[in-house]
């Protein structure tokens, strides 16, 4: 069936009220946050998840708020279901102004550790999902001359720290291949940044997986394992309000010339200033004792 594309101006950039807004992962944390201020400002948003019945907390305090968000289920991990969907999404709703990609979750482990499927599984859904999503709404976005991508990244998209790895790396390539992909799309009026958020309170280490020889005591990583997640654990203070990056993703869509980059919370500030600025041995110093047993 033939979708009808609206055509923007060439020099309208931002993204005004009233616009389509698809956020992957909206059924906690970051995702939820970020569709209910979107919404709650006047802006169509989609949510998604892999379950539709996962979003039932979402539309709950949607309608506490007085706002309606349209949910969909979407398996961003099936080449299928993306293809079918996000089309059916377009010819219900027109073209979709902004993807907030935040859909995603951690692997827990020392590299040497984790196997070829547990890092593949990573990949699928924090690097090749995103890909996927982004190629599915650039036709439309390039037809129309205008549209925003949203990556939500992480502190750990620009700095290592041990036993992310896994998580880490996918950071990196969503990262490096958002770089690419910015350049390419500009000439079209499409627009791509990366949110870095640090330490919120969500459930994302909840909902991370350790893998399967992680927790083995006679790995000679376990005494340093240990002593991470109780540094970790004493950091948890500056987890802050999921908002505060909803705000940030706000920012990026009404802003007529956005950043690439948005490192958000003092954590993640903090540790890409000092990854910049100090002696590369002072800042891996620095790195190893607040993190290992050394």
């Amino acid at each position: 069936m033939l979708v009808l594309f609206r055509r923007r101006a060439k020099n309208q950039r931002q993204i005004d009220a009233g616009g389509n807004v698809l956020v992957t992962g909206a059924s906690s944390g970051i995702g939820k946050a970020t569709a209910l201020y979107l919404a709650e400002r006047g802006y169509n948003v989609i949510a998604t998840s892999r379950d539709a019945s996962r979003l039932d907390g979402l539309h709950e305090e949607a309608t506490e708020l007085g706002v309606a968000v349209t949910g969909a289920e979407l398996d961003i991990n099936s080449d299928d279901a993306v293809s079918r969907v996000v089309p059916e999404l377009i010819q219900r709703h027109g073209v979709i102004d902004v993807l907030v990609n935040n859909a995603g979750f951690g692997l827990w482990g020392p590299v040497e550790v984790l196997s070829d499927d547990e890092l593949k599984a990573q990949f699928e859904t924090n690097f090749f999902a995103a890909v996927r999503m982004m190629q599915a709404v650039l036709p439309a976005m390039i037809e129309q001359r205008s549209g925003t991508i949203v990556n939500i990244s992480s502190v750990l998209g620009r700095m290592g720290t041990p036993f992310n790895g896994a998580y880490v790396s996918s950071k990196f390539a969503l990262e490096g291949i958002s770089e690419s992909l910015k350049i390419e799309v500009q000439p079209f009026g499409v627009r791509v940044a990366m949110v870095q958020p640090g330490l919120f309170r969500t459930n994302f280490s909840d909902n991370s997986v350790d893998g399967k020889a992680t927790e083995d005591k006679s790995l000679v990583y376990a005494p340093h394992i240990a002593h991470y997640n109780l540094n970790r654990d004493a950091f948890n203070w500056l987890g802050g309000n999921p908002v505060r990056v909803a705000k940030v993703v706000h920012k990026v869509i009404k802003s007529q010339s956005p950043n690439f980059r948005y490192p958000v919370g003092l954590d993640a500030r903090g540790g890409m200033l000092a990854a910049r600025l100090l002696p590369e041995r002072i800042y891996w110093r620095i790195l190893s004792k607040a993190t290992m047993r050394v």
